[in-house]
């Protein structure tokens, strides 16, 4: 609950400091809660960027470029410092997603569901219990606690002790002083470990087992496996999935012979990992690596290579193609469903990235739905379901392209210059976070090149001019306007204004 007040003052205390200095946005004649008739700008770059649009229920503040920000778009609130801390809300849904220093620390609510973790080392989710699930937190690797509906509370101590339920893949864990004591159990079957991982005990039903690490070591499970060992890892030999239609057969003497096979695959490997030879009948495919991975080939229905490394490679598993051109310069592949095709080219893995999804509708023809490209670190481009974005500098956009914590915290840090459009017309673009900046919807434009020159036009008609600011303002309406010099609040007008 500490955690939990610290986090939420945090963050409370981020918010006002944004609105606070919302505040000074006042001074000029516009209120972050203020009802215009028509859209409103003001910018005091690099100070402050202030828009609304009353219409869409939109509003947006930049203090400091990209370092703060708050922005309304009808229930849904962003707001941050740039990069200690973002959030985003949606007032109708009621969800929270809070990031500090993304990725050192984030929470998210949801459904009356909190989550917090801390370098995915620390993770608490504080209102299971509502859910009937109970509480859960861990502090990794020393921490555990939580509660299961079934087998009630849990508490656990590394190394000292404790006991942990359905955690790690095992439905129990318990331990003292670990290694010295240790013992899990999944399915029915109990392994007891002192001085792991020297010494284990298997037992279940129709099951037993016993090892002594790396010397000796065997378990069976009656129609269900059984397994040896001596001298781990040198000789091996295991039959498993015996109660299955598919029982396989495994045993090597390692490294310079490991073999398995089952009614559907065999495999025959030499000298590991580099010699070896696959006969799948289930795919319908044969194998040879000689040596591997240098040089591949194989045949079939599912799969089919050639590899040459590193001059050349392809290779076509089931519904994916991939080819590499002198390894690792430049690599194309290509995946190939009914409904979807995706194709990827890149030069030295991310230096250069270019990818394409297209759907293939009933009438047989192709839609577009991604097209991105990407070349480290100078720019990033992406064209989604007809909207167009373009940005540059792009350090980490290449690299974790579909992360929206990127996109948020860091992304707008670097982003001199960023454009997005579609196909209706309608663009925005920025310039070193708006000293320049466009905004078309339609017919209507405006744009400000910061503190030179600024435009406002509606209907492919102009509605507002002005040079440094104001030194020269004209204002023009379809009755009338209005022409003003040195910043003074009166001036020159015609028409309708000036009755």
């Amino acid at each position: 609950m500490r955690r939990a007040k610290v986090v939420m003052g945090f963050s409370r205390f981020v918010a006002g400091v944004v609105i606070a200095l919302g505040l000074l946005v006042g001074g000029a004649g516009v209120a972050l809660s203020a009802v215009e008739e028509d859209d409103r700008i003001f910018t005091l770059w690099p100070l402050l960027d202030y828009r609304s649009s009353p219409q869409v229920d939109y509003a947006s503040l930049r203090v400091l470029g990209p370092l703060f920000k708050y922005e309304r778009k009808g229930p849904e609130v962003e707001y941050g410092l740039r990069p200690l801390f973002f959030r985003a809300q949606d007032r109708d849904s009621g969800l929270r997603i809070s990031e500090y220093l993304y990725p050192v620390a984030s929470s998210r609510h949801e459904d009356e569901q909190s989550y917090f973790q801390f370098l995915r080392l620390y993770e608490t989710d504080l209102d299971r219990r509502e859910q009937g699930r109970g509480d859960q937190f861990t502090l990794f690797p020393f921490l555990f606690y939580g509660e299961d509906e079934e087998r009630g509370k849990y508490f656990a101590f590394f190394p000292i002790g404790g006991k942990i339920y359905n955690r790690f893949w095992r439905d129990e864990i318990r331990f003292t002083l670990f290694p010295l004591y240790g013992y899990t159990q999944k399915d029915g079957t109990e392994i007891t470990n002192i001085l792991w991982p020297i010494y284990a005990r298997i037992e279940g039903k129709n099951e037993t087992g016993v090892k002594f690490w790396p010397l000796y070591g065997r378990s069976e499970k009656e129609g269900v496996y059984r397994k040896r060992f001596a001298i781990w890892p040198f000789y091996f030999n295991e039959h498993l999935g015996l109660d299955g239609e598919n029982p396989r057969h495994r045993r090597g003497v390692f490294p310079f012979y490991l073999a398995q096979d089952s009614p559907v695959r065999s495999q025959k490997t030499w000298l590991w990992p580099f010699f070896s030879h696959i006969v799948d009948q289930e795919r319908d495919y044969e194998e040879w690596n000689l040596p591997w991975p240098l040089v591949r080939h194989a045949q079939g229905s599912y799969k089919e290579s050639r590899k040459f490394l590193p001059f050349y490679s392809y290779e076509r598993t089931g519904v994916l193609e991939r080819r590499w051109v002198v390894w690792p310069i430049y690599l194309h592949s290509r995946l190939t469903t009914e409904d979807l095709v995706r194709e990827r080219g890149r030069v030295l893995f991310f230096l250069f990235s270019n990818l394409e999804e297209r759907l293939i509708l009933e009438d047989e023809q192709d839609y577009t739905r991604l097209k991105r490209v990407a070349l480290w670190p100078l720019f990033n481009y992406e064209r989604r379901m007809g909207v167009s974005h373009f940005s540059t500098l792009a350090l980490l956009e290449p690299f974790f392209p579909d992360h929206d914590s990127i996109r948020r915290n860091w992304s707008p840090l670097w982003s001199v210059y960023q454009s997005k459009w579609d196909t209706h017309g309608n663009q925005i673009s920025s310039l070193l976070w708006n000293l320049y900046w466009k905004e078309r919807r339609g017919e209507d434009l405006a744009y400000e090149l910061f503190p030179l020159v600024s435009y406002q036009g509606a209907g492919g008609a102009m509605k507002e001019f002005k040079l440094l600011k104001g030194l020269v303002h004209v204002i023009r309406e379809e009755d009338g306007g209005r022409f003003s010099l040195f910043y003074l609040p009166w001036g020159f007008s015609w028409g309708r204004q000036a009755q």
